[in-house]
């Protein structure tokens, strides 16, 4: 096509109704397969389709005076019926959280759709069964914005229209770019150090909002692992979902410790004689008291006024309750057997004491307790043996029933 003939025919005006495109009916008389054409030749029929369209479009929009109205007035000016802008897909590629403001920035796009009646041509006539619209000033677009326009300006808040193509049955195809920035509702610290941001973003026709629908797919929110930026955390799901990104090992460093506290806690009646046990369980709240340390060290700077307690934080305090509760009765349980008595215990006791005690053989008292329970019986009487093992089997029951409460405890607050 020579380039006069094709310079006429995309910039004179006059040559922009169905009726004076000599030159690409000339072009389209020579075109056997579209796949064979050069790139420039391709061009050169594009723009012969697109100001077909627009000069059918100022023809069936000349009784409103409007210059240009493929690009001025929206698909429906003769219908007012709305146009139903479709979103198929947001992709998230960035970021960006403020932990303490409570803002979130977050930048992607949006593969959005809508129906142009105006866009419509015979595929057979012009060989081709879509047109890429090479600038969103060629046709009508939907303009956007995040709540309101003012409030928009202040945040930086952005739209782009990219890569719109549309088919020969009108139907239009875009990607939107956008870079939104909200602040976000009251964080739930709950599940520290997975803690839970509610992020809202209300988008909206900036112009047309009377006859403008939306719809979505109700597809969740992509982020592509190869360009998205997680800045140590996860966003997923149509409302975002923010966890702690395990590189870091936030929550390892949490949770480790409490649960090793809780596994020697669980443990602790089987290691020997109720003062064994009593030294045991003081080194284990020493443990767990470092460890509300490191909680408090951790999670302080991120509670702020928050009222939610973060649940690791809440069984650390039960479990030392727990934990200074089985002291207590630890302690007093061995001060109850070591006090001389000079009668039996009752017959019941030291049945059902000899029955758990055979059952839970580890719970026995050591050679040096029975030489020391000996010697007490020499002196005070014969039934001081008895009553440490009433005592032992009073105390291995307690226990029993202060884990269950304890391991249950551990399944409904975490």
């Amino acid at each position: 096509l020579p380039f006069a003939v094709a310079q006429q025919m995309l910039f004179d005006a006059r040559e922009t109704s169905g009726e004076k495109l000599d030159a690409c009916q000339y072009l389209l008389k020579n075109i056997t397969n579209v796949d064979l054409l050069a790139q420039h030749e391709y061009a050169a029929l594009e723009r012969c389709l697109y100001y077909y369209l627009a000069g059918e479009a100022a023809k069936q929009a000349a009784h409103t005076g409007v210059p240009h109205p493929i690009a001025a007035l929206a698909p429906n000016f003769n219908s007012r019926e709305p146009v139903l802008i479709n979103f198929h897909q947001v992709v998230l590629q960035h970021f960006e959280l403020n932990e303490f403001l409570r803002d979130i920035s977050i930048h992607g796009y949006i593969e959005v759709g809508w129906k142009d009646t105006r866009l419509q041509w015979n595929s057979d006539q012009w060989k081709a069964d879509s047109l890429r619209i090479q600038a969103a000033s060629h046709i009508w677009v939907p303009v956007f914005t995040q709540q309101n326009y003012d409030t928009a300006l202040r945040n930086g808040d952005g739209f782009e229209l990219r890569r719109i193509e549309t088919t020969s049955r009108g139907n239009v195809s875009a990607i939107l770019a956008f870079s939104l920035r909200t602040f976000c509702d009251d964080t739930d610290f709950a599940s520290f150090p997975d803690d839970t941001y509610k992020c809202c973003y209300s988008l909206e026709a900036q112009m047309n909002q009377e006859v403008i629908d939306f719809s979505t797919d109700n597809l969740p929110v992509f982020t592509d692992p190869k360009y998205f930026r997680e800045y140590g955390w996860k966003v997923s799901g149509t409302v975002p979902k923010v966890t702690q990104d395990p590189a870091q090992e936030p929550e390892i460093e949490m949770t480790v410790p409490l649960i090793a506290c809780a596994l020697l806690f669980l443990l602790s009646p089987f290691f020997g004689t109720i003062r064994t046990q009593i030294f045991f369980k003081l080194f284990l709240i020493c443990m767990q008291l470092l460890t509300l340390l490191l909680f408090s060290n951790r999670i302080a700077a991120h509670l702020g006024s928050a009222q939610s307690t973060p649940r690791l934080l809440r069984f650390l305090e039960f479990s030392i309750v727990t934990t200074v509760l089985s002291i207590a009765a630890s302690v007093f349980l061995h001060a109850c057997g070591r006090v001389r008595r000079t009668l039996p215990p009752w017959a019941m006791l030291i049945k059902i004491s000899s029955i758990v005690n055979n059952v839970v053989c580890v719970l026995h008292s050591s050679p040096d307790e029975e030489e020391e329970i000996e010697k007490a019986s020499a002196v005070g009487g014969n039934f001081q043996k008895d009553w440490a093992a009433a005592f032992t089997a009073i105390h291995a029951l307690t226990m029993a029933a202060i884990s269950i409460i304890y391991f249950l405890a551990y399944i409904i607050i975490l």
